[in-house]
Protein backbone atom coordinates (compact mmCIF):
# COMPACT_ATOMS: atom_id res chain seq x y z
CA UNK A 1 0.00 0.00 0.00
CA UNK A 2 1.52 3.30 -0.69
CA UNK A 3 1.79 6.27 1.32
CA UNK A 4 -0.57 8.08 -0.59
CA UNK A 5 -2.84 5.48 0.38
CA UNK A 6 -2.54 4.73 3.85
CA UNK A 7 -3.19 8.38 4.42
CA UNK A 8 -6.33 8.19 2.65
CA UNK A 9 -7.24 5.32 5.12
CA UNK A 10 -5.85 7.49 7.81
CA UNK A 11 -8.35 10.22 6.88
CA UNK A 12 -11.12 8.12 6.41
CA UNK A 13 -10.97 6.45 9.59
CA UNK A 14 -10.90 9.59 11.18
CA UNK A 15 -13.56 10.73 9.91
CA UNK A 16 -15.55 7.87 10.61
CA UNK A 17 -14.51 8.19 14.52
CA UNK A 18 -15.37 11.81 14.57
CA UNK A 19 -18.78 11.07 13.51
CA UNK A 20 -19.33 8.51 15.77
CA UNK A 21 -18.41 10.27 18.35
CA UNK A 22 -20.66 13.45 17.35
CA UNK A 23 -23.16 11.23 16.94
CA UNK A 24 -22.54 9.89 20.11
CA UNK A 25 -22.10 13.05 21.93
CA UNK A 26 -25.53 13.85 20.78
CA UNK A 27 -27.56 10.80 22.04
CA UNK A 28 -25.92 11.49 25.26
CA UNK A 29 -26.56 15.40 25.06
CA UNK A 30 -30.37 14.41 24.27
CA UNK A 31 -30.30 11.71 26.89
CA UNK A 32 -29.89 14.22 29.87
CA UNK A 33 -33.04 16.04 28.10
CA UNK A 34 -35.45 13.55 27.91
CA UNK A 35 -35.73 10.57 30.10
CA UNK A 36 -35.04 6.95 29.33
CA UNK A 37 -33.94 8.56 26.05
CA UNK A 38 -32.64 5.30 24.69
CA UNK A 39 -36.13 3.96 24.32
CA UNK A 40 -36.54 5.71 21.08
CA UNK A 41 -33.64 3.84 19.60
CA UNK A 42 -34.16 0.61 17.16
CA UNK A 43 -31.53 -1.42 15.47
CA UNK A 44 -31.84 -3.78 12.65
CA UNK A 45 -30.72 -6.28 10.44
CA UNK A 46 -31.72 -6.34 6.33
CA UNK A 47 -30.55 -9.18 3.87
CA UNK A 48 -30.11 -7.28 0.16
CA UNK A 49 -30.71 -9.61 -3.19
CA UNK A 50 -30.43 -8.03 -6.42
CA UNK A 51 -28.35 -7.33 -9.52
CA UNK A 52 -26.03 -4.88 -11.42
CA UNK A 53 -27.84 -2.54 -13.72
CA UNK A 54 -25.72 -1.80 -16.89
CA UNK A 55 -26.43 1.69 -17.70
CA UNK A 56 -23.88 1.59 -20.47
CA UNK A 57 -23.01 -1.36 -22.91
CA UNK A 58 -19.24 -1.16 -21.48
CA UNK A 59 -21.01 -2.35 -17.85
CA UNK A 60 -22.68 -5.73 -19.35
CA UNK A 61 -19.27 -7.60 -18.31
CA UNK A 62 -19.97 -6.94 -14.57
CA UNK A 63 -23.72 -8.38 -14.84
CA UNK A 64 -24.13 -10.80 -11.56
CA UNK A 65 -26.63 -11.46 -9.15
CA UNK A 66 -25.82 -11.18 -5.95
CA UNK A 67 -26.77 -10.51 -1.81
CA UNK A 68 -25.62 -7.47 0.43
CA UNK A 69 -25.67 -7.25 4.03
CA UNK A 70 -26.57 -4.47 6.24
CA UNK A 71 -27.15 -3.43 9.67
CA UNK A 72 -28.12 -0.13 11.16
CA UNK A 73 -29.15 2.18 14.48
CA UNK A 74 -32.22 4.27 14.00
CA UNK A 75 -33.84 6.33 16.35
CA UNK A 76 -37.33 7.49 16.43
CA UNK A 77 -38.48 10.90 16.29
CA UNK A 78 -40.84 12.54 18.32
CA UNK A 79 -41.67 15.85 16.73
CA UNK A 80 -39.30 17.65 18.85
CA UNK A 81 -38.58 20.09 15.94
CA UNK A 82 -41.13 21.40 13.65
CA UNK A 83 -39.48 19.04 10.55
CA UNK A 84 -40.19 16.27 12.24
CA UNK A 85 -44.01 16.98 12.99
CA UNK A 86 -44.06 18.25 8.79
CA UNK A 87 -42.66 14.71 7.73
CA UNK A 88 -44.82 12.69 10.26
CA UNK A 89 -42.17 11.56 12.30
CA UNK A 90 -39.42 10.02 10.19
CA UNK A 91 -36.56 7.36 11.42
CA UNK A 92 -32.97 9.10 11.25
CA UNK A 93 -29.88 6.35 11.55
CA UNK A 94 -26.70 5.22 10.29
CA UNK A 95 -26.46 2.17 8.12
CA UNK A 96 -23.58 0.10 7.57
CA UNK A 97 -23.45 -1.94 4.20
CA UNK A 98 -21.65 -4.51 2.72
CA UNK A 99 -21.86 -6.00 -0.76
CA UNK A 100 -20.36 -8.50 -3.05
CA UNK A 101 -21.07 -7.44 -6.07
CA UNK A 102 -20.90 -10.53 -7.73
CA UNK A 103 -17.24 -11.09 -7.02
CA UNK A 104 -16.12 -9.74 -10.01
CA UNK A 105 -12.09 -9.82 -10.12
CA UNK A 106 -12.06 -6.54 -11.78
CA UNK A 107 -14.82 -4.81 -9.68
CA UNK A 108 -14.35 -6.59 -6.39
CA UNK A 109 -16.73 -6.02 -3.31
CA UNK A 110 -18.71 -2.74 -1.86
CA UNK A 111 -18.42 -1.35 1.59
CA UNK A 112 -20.10 1.88 2.28
CA UNK A 113 -21.38 3.93 5.85
CA UNK A 114 -24.71 6.01 4.97
CA UNK A 115 -26.35 8.23 7.46
CA UNK A 116 -30.35 7.98 6.53
CA UNK A 117 -34.00 8.94 6.64
CA UNK A 118 -36.90 7.30 6.34
CA UNK A 119 -40.13 9.24 5.59
CA UNK A 120 -43.18 7.44 6.38
CA UNK A 121 -45.66 7.91 3.58
CA UNK A 122 -48.42 6.29 4.89
CA UNK A 123 -49.54 4.75 7.96
CA UNK A 124 -52.19 2.77 9.12
CA UNK A 125 -52.48 0.72 12.46
CA UNK A 126 -49.10 -1.33 12.49
CA UNK A 127 -48.27 -1.14 8.86
CA UNK A 128 -46.46 1.85 7.59
CA UNK A 129 -45.13 2.56 4.02
CA UNK A 130 -42.15 4.77 3.43
CA UNK A 131 -38.97 6.41 1.44
CA UNK A 132 -35.50 5.94 2.49
CA UNK A 133 -33.18 8.33 1.78
CA UNK A 134 -29.11 7.33 2.73
CA UNK A 135 -26.17 9.58 1.09
CA UNK A 136 -22.55 8.44 2.42
CA UNK A 137 -18.82 6.99 1.60
CA UNK A 138 -18.50 4.28 -0.08
CA UNK A 139 -15.55 2.16 -0.60
CA UNK A 140 -14.28 -0.39 -3.87
CA UNK A 141 -11.92 -3.20 -3.22
CA UNK A 142 -11.14 -2.78 -6.99
CA UNK A 143 -10.91 0.48 -8.77
CA UNK A 144 -9.26 0.87 -11.96
CA UNK A 145 -5.56 0.97 -13.08
CA UNK A 146 -4.48 1.28 -16.85
CA UNK A 147 -1.85 -1.74 -15.86
CA UNK A 148 -2.79 -3.85 -13.29
CA UNK A 149 -7.07 -3.53 -13.81
CA UNK A 150 -7.91 -1.75 -17.20
CA UNK A 151 -10.81 -4.08 -17.51
CA UNK A 152 -12.89 -1.72 -14.31
CA UNK A 153 -14.47 1.43 -16.09
CA UNK A 154 -17.60 1.38 -13.63
CA UNK A 155 -15.22 3.69 -11.04
CA UNK A 156 -11.67 5.35 -11.09
CA UNK A 157 -10.88 5.19 -7.48
CA UNK A 158 -11.47 3.25 -4.30
CA UNK A 159 -13.61 5.95 -1.94
CA UNK A 160 -17.00 7.14 -3.83
CA UNK A 161 -20.40 8.57 -2.77
CA UNK A 162 -22.75 6.10 -1.61
CA UNK A 163 -26.19 6.86 -2.02
CA UNK A 164 -29.15 4.24 -1.47
CA UNK A 165 -32.80 4.75 -2.64
CA UNK A 166 -35.49 2.73 -1.00
CA UNK A 167 -39.44 2.26 -1.45
CA UNK A 168 -39.61 0.24 2.35
CA UNK A 169 -42.55 -1.42 4.21
CA UNK A 170 -42.51 -1.43 7.67
CA UNK A 171 -44.85 -3.91 10.00
CA UNK A 172 -44.65 -4.08 13.58
CA UNK A 173 -45.89 -7.62 14.85
CA UNK A 174 -45.26 -6.20 18.71
CA UNK A 175 -43.46 -3.65 20.93
CA UNK A 176 -40.02 -4.81 20.26
CA UNK A 177 -40.00 -6.52 16.58
CA UNK A 178 -41.01 -4.87 13.69
CA UNK A 179 -40.75 -6.81 9.71
CA UNK A 180 -39.11 -4.56 7.09
CA UNK A 181 -38.81 -5.37 3.08
CA UNK A 182 -38.74 -3.05 0.33
CA UNK A 183 -37.21 -2.94 -2.88
CA UNK A 184 -34.11 0.13 -4.10
CA UNK A 185 -31.26 1.18 -5.58
CA UNK A 186 -28.08 1.21 -3.98
CA UNK A 187 -25.36 3.38 -5.99
CA UNK A 188 -21.59 4.16 -6.15
CA UNK A 189 -19.50 6.95 -8.01
CA UNK A 190 -17.00 9.39 -7.21
CA UNK A 191 -18.96 11.93 -9.13
CA UNK A 192 -15.98 12.06 -11.65
CA UNK A 193 -13.42 13.11 -9.74
CA UNK A 194 -11.41 10.28 -11.12
CA UNK A 195 -12.32 8.70 -14.62
CA UNK A 196 -13.66 5.92 -15.66
CA UNK A 197 -16.51 6.66 -13.69
CA UNK A 198 -19.61 4.96 -14.91
CA UNK A 199 -20.65 4.53 -11.96
CA UNK A 200 -22.20 1.00 -10.09
CA UNK A 201 -25.74 0.45 -9.92
CA UNK A 202 -27.35 -2.18 -8.34
CA UNK A 203 -30.99 -2.79 -7.95
CA UNK A 204 -32.01 -4.96 -5.35
CA UNK A 205 -35.06 -5.98 -2.84
CA UNK A 206 -34.86 -6.87 0.73
CA UNK A 207 -36.32 -7.88 4.01
CA UNK A 208 -35.00 -7.72 7.43
CA UNK A 209 -36.06 -7.22 11.15
CA UNK A 210 -36.14 -4.33 13.67
CA UNK A 211 -35.89 -4.56 17.68
CA UNK A 212 -36.45 -2.09 19.35
CA UNK A 213 -34.73 -3.46 23.04
CA UNK A 214 -35.92 -0.60 25.43
CA UNK A 215 -39.43 -0.48 27.35
CA UNK A 216 -40.91 2.97 26.17
CA UNK A 217 -41.46 5.09 28.85
CA UNK A 218 -44.70 6.43 30.14
CA UNK A 219 -44.34 9.53 31.74
CA UNK A 220 -42.23 10.70 28.53
CA UNK A 221 -44.55 14.01 27.19
CA UNK A 222 -42.16 15.40 24.69
CA UNK A 223 -43.76 13.91 21.75
CA UNK A 224 -45.49 17.02 19.91
CA UNK A 225 -48.33 16.19 17.53
CA UNK A 226 -49.22 18.36 14.86
CA UNK A 227 -52.88 19.82 14.90
CA UNK A 228 -55.70 18.20 13.36
CA UNK A 229 -58.91 19.81 14.13
CA UNK A 230 -59.49 23.46 11.68
CA UNK A 231 -57.34 26.11 12.22
CA UNK A 232 -56.96 29.47 10.96
CA UNK A 233 -53.51 31.19 10.32
CA UNK A 234 -52.16 33.98 7.67
CA UNK A 235 -49.12 33.44 5.76
CA UNK A 236 -47.45 35.47 3.49
CA UNK A 237 -46.84 35.06 -0.11
CA UNK A 238 -42.50 34.88 -0.58
CA UNK A 239 -40.38 34.94 -3.15
CA UNK A 240 -36.51 33.53 -2.27
CA UNK A 241 -33.82 33.77 -4.44
CA UNK A 242 -30.23 32.45 -4.21
CA UNK A 243 -27.62 33.49 -5.71
CA UNK A 244 -24.06 31.54 -5.76
CA UNK A 245 -21.02 29.92 -7.34
CA UNK A 246 -19.44 26.11 -7.42
CA UNK A 247 -15.92 25.33 -7.97
CA UNK A 248 -15.85 21.91 -9.64
CA UNK A 249 -13.20 19.40 -9.99
CA UNK A 250 -12.45 16.74 -13.10
CA UNK A 251 -9.62 14.41 -13.11
CA UNK A 252 -9.36 13.33 -16.60
CA UNK A 253 -5.18 12.21 -16.45
CA UNK A 254 -6.71 8.82 -18.32
CA UNK A 255 -7.90 11.05 -21.72
CA UNK A 256 -5.85 14.34 -21.57
CA UNK A 257 -3.05 13.83 -19.20
CA UNK A 258 -4.44 16.64 -16.80
CA UNK A 259 -7.09 17.86 -14.55
CA UNK A 260 -9.04 20.80 -14.93
CA UNK A 261 -11.13 23.08 -12.55
CA UNK A 262 -14.97 23.89 -13.47
CA UNK A 263 -15.92 27.14 -12.77
CA UNK A 264 -20.05 27.34 -11.85
CA UNK A 265 -22.64 30.39 -11.45
CA UNK A 266 -26.34 30.25 -10.65
CA UNK A 267 -29.26 31.67 -9.40
CA UNK A 268 -32.61 29.93 -8.05
CA UNK A 269 -36.29 31.59 -7.18
CA UNK A 270 -38.22 29.82 -5.39
CA UNK A 271 -42.12 30.16 -4.35
CA UNK A 272 -43.77 27.85 -1.55
CA UNK A 273 -45.36 24.79 -2.67
CA UNK A 274 -46.98 23.71 0.86
CA UNK A 275 -45.50 22.63 3.93
CA UNK A 276 -42.58 21.26 2.85
CA UNK A 277 -41.58 21.95 -0.49
CA UNK A 278 -40.60 25.22 -2.87
CA UNK A 279 -40.45 25.28 -6.88
CA UNK A 280 -39.03 27.52 -9.13
CA UNK A 281 -36.77 28.35 -12.13
CA UNK A 282 -32.92 28.49 -12.11
CA UNK A 283 -30.24 30.27 -14.14
CA UNK A 284 -26.70 28.75 -14.76
CA UNK A 285 -23.86 29.54 -16.28
CA UNK A 286 -20.49 27.26 -16.25
CA UNK A 287 -16.89 27.80 -17.83
CA UNK A 288 -15.08 23.90 -18.01
CA UNK A 289 -11.72 23.81 -19.78
CA UNK A 290 -11.85 20.67 -20.43
CA UNK A 291 -14.02 21.33 -23.34
CA UNK A 292 -11.82 22.76 -25.21
CA UNK A 293 -9.47 19.79 -25.31
CA UNK A 294 -12.34 17.79 -26.23
CA UNK A 295 -12.98 19.74 -29.30
CA UNK A 296 -9.26 19.84 -30.51
CA UNK A 297 -9.81 16.16 -30.67
CA UNK A 298 -12.53 16.30 -33.07
CA UNK A 299 -10.44 18.98 -35.14
CA UNK A 300 -12.88 21.63 -34.15
CA UNK A 301 -10.31 24.01 -32.14
CA UNK A 302 -11.25 26.69 -29.93
CA UNK A 303 -10.46 30.48 -31.18
CA UNK A 304 -12.38 32.40 -28.38
CA UNK A 305 -12.42 30.93 -25.09
CA UNK A 306 -16.06 32.36 -24.33
CA UNK A 307 -17.15 30.04 -27.27
CA UNK A 308 -17.03 27.61 -24.68
CA UNK A 309 -19.22 29.10 -22.21
CA UNK A 310 -22.64 26.96 -21.17
CA UNK A 311 -25.38 29.25 -20.39
CA UNK A 312 -28.66 26.83 -19.42
CA UNK A 313 -32.04 27.45 -18.00
CA UNK A 314 -33.66 25.33 -15.78
CA UNK A 315 -36.79 24.44 -13.70
CA UNK A 316 -35.90 23.71 -9.60
CA UNK A 317 -37.24 22.13 -6.59
CA UNK A 318 -36.32 22.35 -2.98
CA UNK A 319 -37.41 20.04 0.01
CA UNK A 320 -36.21 21.52 3.13
CA UNK A 321 -35.26 19.77 6.32
CA UNK A 322 -34.43 21.44 8.85
CA UNK A 323 -31.31 24.10 8.16
CA UNK A 324 -31.01 21.45 4.76
CA UNK A 325 -32.30 21.66 1.80
CA UNK A 326 -32.22 19.18 -1.10
CA UNK A 327 -32.51 20.95 -4.86
CA UNK A 328 -33.06 19.44 -7.72
CA UNK A 329 -32.98 21.08 -11.16
CA UNK A 330 -33.12 19.78 -14.43
CA UNK A 331 -32.70 22.38 -17.89
CA UNK A 332 -31.30 22.72 -21.09
CA UNK A 333 -28.52 24.34 -22.01
CA UNK A 334 -28.93 28.16 -23.97
CA UNK A 335 -25.33 27.82 -25.90
CA UNK A 336 -22.06 26.45 -25.68
CA UNK A 337 -19.72 25.26 -28.86
CA UNK A 338 -18.90 21.56 -26.95
CA UNK A 339 -22.08 19.63 -27.71
CA UNK A 340 -21.32 15.86 -27.27
CA UNK A 341 -23.45 15.85 -23.45
CA UNK A 342 -26.75 16.86 -25.78
CA UNK A 343 -28.94 19.68 -24.89
CA UNK A 344 -29.88 18.56 -21.25
CA UNK A 345 -28.48 18.76 -17.88
CA UNK A 346 -29.86 17.87 -14.14
CA UNK A 347 -28.31 19.06 -11.08
CA UNK A 348 -28.61 17.56 -7.59
CA UNK A 349 -27.83 19.61 -4.60
CA UNK A 350 -27.70 20.01 -0.50
CA UNK A 351 -27.73 23.22 0.57
CA UNK A 352 -26.82 24.32 4.29
CA UNK A 353 -27.77 27.37 5.57
CA UNK A 354 -25.49 28.31 8.45
CA UNK A 355 -27.85 31.99 8.54
CA UNK A 356 -30.26 33.62 7.28
CA UNK A 357 -28.59 35.01 4.47
CA UNK A 358 -25.26 32.55 3.87
CA UNK A 359 -25.44 29.10 3.15
CA UNK A 360 -23.09 26.72 1.97
CA UNK A 361 -23.66 23.70 -0.78
CA UNK A 362 -22.33 20.34 -2.52
CA UNK A 363 -23.60 20.13 -6.01
CA UNK A 364 -23.56 16.91 -8.29
CA UNK A 365 -23.73 17.64 -12.51
CA UNK A 366 -25.05 14.98 -14.03
CA UNK A 367 -26.09 14.68 -18.02
CA UNK A 368 -28.86 12.11 -18.17
CA UNK A 369 -27.47 9.68 -15.63
CA UNK A 370 -23.70 10.10 -15.95
CA UNK A 371 -22.29 12.44 -13.60
CA UNK A 372 -19.76 15.20 -14.79
CA UNK A 373 -18.49 16.73 -11.58
CA UNK A 374 -19.13 17.08 -8.26
CA UNK A 375 -19.05 20.87 -7.37
CA UNK A 376 -18.66 22.45 -3.91
CA UNK A 377 -19.73 26.53 -3.23
CA UNK A 378 -20.86 29.28 -1.45
CA UNK A 379 -24.29 31.58 -2.08
CA UNK A 380 -26.20 34.32 -0.58
CA UNK A 381 -30.18 34.21 -0.18
CA UNK A 382 -32.78 36.53 0.59
CA UNK A 383 -36.83 36.50 0.72
CA UNK A 384 -39.18 39.15 -0.39
CA UNK A 385 -42.71 39.14 1.17
CA UNK A 386 -45.16 40.60 -1.54
CA UNK A 387 -48.48 39.75 0.04
CA UNK A 388 -50.63 37.84 2.07
CA UNK A 389 -52.48 34.54 1.97
CA UNK A 390 -55.54 33.63 5.03
CA UNK A 391 -56.06 29.16 4.90
CA UNK A 392 -59.30 28.17 6.94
Amino acid sequence: MTIRKKNIVKSCILTGLTVLLTLNGTLLHAQFEHRLFSSNLVFEGKIYYGFLYAQHLELEYYNAHFPSFEISIQQMTFGKHPWERAYNYPLIGLSLLYSTLGNNPSLGQGFAVMPHINFPLFKKKDFTLGFRFALGLGYITRSFDRLTNYKNLAVGSNFNAAVNLMLEARYRLNYYLTLTGGIGLQHFSNGALKLPNYGVNAIQINVGLAYRPFRENKEIDDRFYAPTGPYEAIIRRTIEFNIGGFLGYKNMEAVFGQNFLVYHLFENTFIPWGRKSKIGLGLDLSYDPSHIKILEMSDNPVDNKFKILRPGVNAAYQLAISKIACIVNLGVYLGGKEKSNGPLYEKLSLQYNFSKNFFASVMLKVHWGRADYIGWGLGYKFITKYGKKTIH
